[in-house]
């Protein structure tokens, strides 16, 4: 049986972010669902955040709820696993901006999420 419990493939990435007046952000990987980010301000678990980034159409606005929280290690980033919960703008660049990134790694798109 897998251990996997994420509904959709992540890829790898250094992708800037910024997020309400904060610079030093950057995913490490990302899905259509979620994203993990390092970042010098780190947010709180169930607080929600909005990030954007310059995808290929434009920029992406992403709201996201933080569902996990790494602590710094000594001259280190925070770590946060994000869950997307909606988008200011740009949802379909988003959608593209997955697809051709799980393209060029060679991931499987494939959501595992199931119809019912």
């Amino acid at each position: 049986m897998s251990s996997e419990k994420r509904r959709d493939p992540r890829f790898d990435i250094e992708q800037k972010l910024w997020c309400e007046g904060q610079n030093n952000m950057e995913a490490r990987n990302m899905s259509r669902s979620g994203m993990f980010i390092m970042t010098d301000q780190p947010r709180e678990v169930g607080e929600e955040i909005t990030i954007s980034f310059d995808g290929d159409d434009g920029t992406i606005e992403v709201k996201a709820e933080v569902m996990r929280k790494v602590d710094a290690k000594p001259g280190d980033k925070a770590g946060l696993g994000l869950r997307i919960v909606g988008f200011g703008q740009g949802e379909d660049a988003y959608d593209r901006f997955v697809k051709k990134q799980l393209q060029e790694q060679g991931i499987d798109g494939e959501s595992k999420k199931s119809d019912g």
